[in-house]
């Protein structure tokens, strides 16, 4: 390996300079980083987000290459029991003890297992002291006095079969015909995290305690800190808790695990009833990428990454010219630390498999015989300077989680973490000596020979269709040899976005809004501009509009069109500007703009730094008076509409949503549609006069433009490229929307798949309800009550789900209708009783509201938390104020009274909430169970 590494070396021209790549890289200085006597490693770093918050993560060296035979999936299950019982936090009581600080299980306290490392998070907020070492305290507990309580572990037991239960499928049914040959001959391959069920059902307590006592130990343990409060305080606290822990004598030794070499190029071909997509993968083992620690080793990272975003670009280019495959990628990564990898595939169409593939090569075979050409790398270079430039100016300190996993790597792969500006200022110089030369080097040294594992999966419907093992080889090694040509990148690219400036328009109306501090203007052209200076984001503004409408007051001939319309005009360029001249002229330039449609409403998103603003707003005005569709990206965008349909009506579960979705009249007639209505309505020479029959006029939209600005050195733009925007165009309004239908009550169990697994969906829906604050809050809190509820009888309880989903969605427009839906997955034979369980949570919640009064006063606390720390945002400002203006909305309490609305609802409220939107309104149930279920289904 080292012999290899050299040579790549040479490859790459590093040893070229001792100059400029010989030099050490230096720490941050702001990280305090040490480790105790029994060798536990800390690391602590100052919070520069501004938030009273701390990020807080325990990194353990174990995963699940540690475990022994009988132990498949143990390591998983520690993790696991972390949640269920410590020395100072019994049962689930860390749960319950962190969601009272505010602490949202699965956004802020999470944790994760794979093959070599185990990280547990916490991010709480810590504006005292205490706090933090409260959490503190939790780790410490995580990492040395884990109860192993024995009924937590039979409860969890349950919870983890489910978990193994919610990955079964058709893509684990593949996993297991081509990863024995990803990992050939490896630890690796018996080795999945989530272990076997053999081992799961069957394991004796002590096999888990002694994984546990062998495994997390103070020489394998690291506790991540970024925080608020003092960081040599911290340190104090950290010692003072960590140190105590006693150096473990007579266990095992921490081997490091690898891939074997093999000289042959390893073929999986496999398939499955129950897939949909068809796949082409290879993944070829090549040299790690070096320690970063080094000049040399961050300028092979920075190249690999110019080469993967090179790669990247070529294969978008490539789908805009209407390819015989789906999509294509090429990448290299580090897949391990002493274990890099070139991977990339196809996917493929049904009925262009074979040349699909062979396509694939072909271009494969341009970029390892050529590289990428002049202009590609000098427009990548653009993009990645503009990036670097456009960092400077926004700076506001590195990100919490961008410092953890900068701690992370430290820790597993040994990599520095530098300063962020320091690093940043290095990689721009470094960056100047990559070019073609250095890029072809680089992917020479990707292509080794053999180590080659080429995998291929479909469903069996088209077993029939794919190419043998020997077809496959004699295409890649046939199409190796050919002497392709270099890629051919010519674009005419005109001088100017526009021709001219547009005719200004005039204030006609101004106001002031001292509540939220904003500036509204009414232009002479029927439009409303919203105004709002923040410097959250330095040197940043964003630019949003919307008007009611959309699909909804379209004739319904003009549906799919509409449906479609957006995403091809968008990929089709402007004006005189085809997608690749428009991306070429805007190489470097931070300005984007786009024209968004739905089924109820028309907009605009745009957004810029402010050196680039005039660019942003000649973008978004030239992108709505001169949109335009390329025949290539019609075809392209028609095709793949085509093969999703025929995908989704194969689908196990096609049937079962089209169901759902009937049921409770989630899509209107005209919605609904087949193969034959898209192939014969879907045409070239309707896109543009469906699409001006909504923007042919900008009468009535509202604009929002939040960001660092004021807003006299802003009016010129708004008052010439907005108030420019034509209004006198009639606007297609052939229908008023259709109000929306509560549907009706409906329950089903139907019968599809083989997975042995259900699905349940449980759908409440009413339209006597209100769009306001603050019932706009309740049905929010509603829904956090829920969840937990749900989730400590479901999982919890009764051991029943891996996790339940609940989400609850509200809205006036066209008309008022509020919607919950709760779904999970199970074991089958579990989903009637665990239906019941969710019914009579729900009772419960409506008739006695003390039964979740701590768990609301939790919900109070994290949101309004969440609201602090959201409120100073840009993109906060800019989609409130949208919402608020789409909505209707009577007054901005939201933003001037956001606490004391939260504070003044009452479980009561819950409670009455229930009762008339849930048990009141209008339910669908939908369980979908596999084949060896033989029931009827309910009608």
């Amino acid at each position: 390996m080292r012999y290899t590494r050299t040579v790549l070396l040479l490859l790459l021209g590093l040893f070229q300079s001792t100059v400029l790549f010989g030099q050490q890289l230096k720490q941050d200085p702001k990280l305090v980083k040490g480790r105790l006597k029994n060798g536990f490693t800390y690391y602590i770093y100052p919070n520069e987000s501004g938030t009273k918050q701390s990020a807080i993560q325990l990194f353990v060296k174990a995963g699940s290459l540690q475990e022994e035979e009988s132990q498949r999936g143990l390591a998983h299950f520690v993790e696991h029991m972390a949640f269920n019982g410590s020395k100072n936090y019994p049962k689930n009581e860390v749960i319950t003890y962190l969601e009272s600080l505010g602490v949202k299980f699965g956004a802020d306290l999470n944790a994760y297992t794979s093959y070599d490392q185990t990280v547990y998070k916490i991010d709480v907020n810590t504006e005292q002291p205490e706090q933090l070492q409260k959490a503190i305290d939790i780790v410490a507990d995580w990492a040395f006095e884990l109860s192993f309580d024995s009924l937590e572990i039979e409860k969890e037991r349950g919870v983890i079969i489910e978990e193994w239960r919610t990955k079964q499928g058709a893509a684990a049914r593949l996993s297991e015909q081509y990863l024995p040959l990803v990992f050939y001959n490896s630890r690796y391959a018996q080795r999945q995290p989530i272990g076997t069920m053999e081992v799961l059902q069957n394991f004796a307590h002590p096999v888990i305690k002694r994984f546990y006592q062998d495994w997390y130990r103070p020489d394998l343990l690291a506790i991540a800190v970024v925080s608020n409060q003092d960081v040599r305080q911290v340190e104090k606290y950290i010692k003072q808790q960590f140190g105590r822990a006693k150096q473990r004598k007579n266990v095992p030794n921490r081997e490091v695990y690898t891939l074997p070499a093999h000289v042959d190029t390893l073929y999986s071909i496999a398939t499955d009833k129950e897939e949909n997509d068809i796949d082409f993968a290879y993944i070829t083992k090549t040299p790690a990428l070096m320690r970063i620690n080094r000049e040399a080793a961050l300028y092979e990272q920075l190249l690999q990454s110019f080469v993967n975003g090179l790669a990247k670009k070529r294969f978008e280019r490539l789908q805009q010219q209407n390819s015989t495959y789906r999509s294509g990628s090429m990448t290299s990564t580090n897949l391990m630390p002493e274990i890099g990898v070139s991977l990339g595939g196809a996917a493929l169409y049904e009925d262009a498999i074979h040349t699909g593939i062979q396509e694939y090569l072909y271009e494969q075979a341009r970029i390892r015989q050529h590289g990428f050409t002049a202009i590609e790398i000098s427009d990548y270079r653009q993009e990645y300077v503009a990036q670097y430039r456009r960092n400077q100016l926004n700076s506001n300190g590195s990100a919490p989680i961008t410092v953890l996993n900068g701690m992370k790597e430290d820790f597993y792969e040994g990599n520095i973490l530098m300063d962020r500006n320091l690093r940043s200022d290095m990689l721009y110089r470094l960056q100047q000596n990559i070019d073609s030369a250095a890029v072809r080097n680089y992917i020479e040294s990707q292509a080794v020979k053999g180590n080659t594992v080429v995998m291929l999966t479909g469903p069996d419907r088209v077993k029939n269709l794919l190419p043998t093992e020997k077809q496959l080889r004699t295409w890649s090694d046939s199409i190796a040899r050919l002497d392709i040509a270099p890629w051919v990148d010519e674009v005419n690219v005109p001088e100017h976005l526009l021709s001219h400036v547009p005719t200004a328009a005039h204030i006609v109306a101004q106001k002031y809004i001292p509540e939220i501090d904003v500036h509204q203007w009414t232009l002479s052209n029927q439009t409303n501009v919203y105004l709002k200076s923040s410097n959250n984001r330095k040197n940043h503004v964003q630019l949003t509009g919307f008007r009611r409408g959309g699909f909804s007051v379209l004739d319904s001939a003009d549906y799919i069109n509409a449906l479609f319309s957006k995403d091809i005009i968008a990929a089709s360029g402007a004006g005189d500007f085809s997608r690749r001249a428009l991306s070429k002229y805007l190489a470097g330039n931070s300005a984007t703009a786009m024209l968004v449609w739905s089924k109820y409403r028309e907009g605009v998103a745009a957004n810029a730094n402010t050196k680039d603003l005039k660019t942003m707003f000649e973008l978004l005005y030239l992108k709505w008076t001169q949109p335009r569709v390329d025949r290539d990206v019609f075809a392209m965008q028609k095709r793949k509409a085509l093969a999703n349909l025929k995908k989704q009506n194969n689908s196990t579960s096609g049937e079962y949503n089209k169901w759902i979705a009937q049921k409770i009249a989630a899509d209107s007639e005209e919605e609904s549609f087949d193969e034959n209505r898209l192939m014969q309505e879907l045409q070239y020479d309707d896109l543009l006069p469906v699409f001006k029959k909504r923007f042919a006029s900008a009468a009535g939209f509202d604009f929002v433009i939040v960001g660092d600005f004021q807003p006299d050195s802003i009016a010129p733009y708004v008052l010439n490229y907005l108030g420019g925007l034509p209004d006198q165009a009639p606007l297609a309004q052939d229908i008023a929307p259709k109000k929306l239908s509560d549907g009706e009550n409906a329950s089903i169990q139907m019968v599809g798949g083989d997975t042995d697994k259900a699905m349940v969906n449980i759908i409440f829906q009413q339209t006597k309800m209100q769009q306001q604050y603050p019932a706009i809050l309740v049905y929010e809190m509603l829904q956090e009550v829920l969840k937990i509820k749900l989730r400590e009888n479901l999982r919890e309880k009764h051991s029943g789900v891996y996790g339940v989903s609940v989400n609850i969605s509200s809205t006036a427009i066209p008309s008022p209708l509020f919607r919950a839906r709760i779904s999970f997955t199970c074991s089958p034979q579990r989903s009637d009783f665990l239906v019941q369980q969710v019914e009579q949570e729900i009772q419960q919640i409506a008739n006695q509201p003390s039964y979740f009064k701590a768990e609301l006063d939790n919900i109070k606390k994290q949101l309004i938390l969440t609201y602090d720390k959201q409120k100073d945002k840009e993109t906060f400002w800019s989609a409130e104020l949208r919402n608020h203006l789409y909505n209707g909305y009577e007054d901005w309490s939201y933003f001037t009274r956001y606490a004391e609305m939260v504070e003044g609802i009452q479980e009561q409220d819950i409670s009455q909430a229930v009762k008339q939107l849930i048990l009141e309104g209008k339910t669908v149930r939908a369980v979908l169970v596999p084949h060896s279920i033989q029931t009827e289904a309910k009608k």
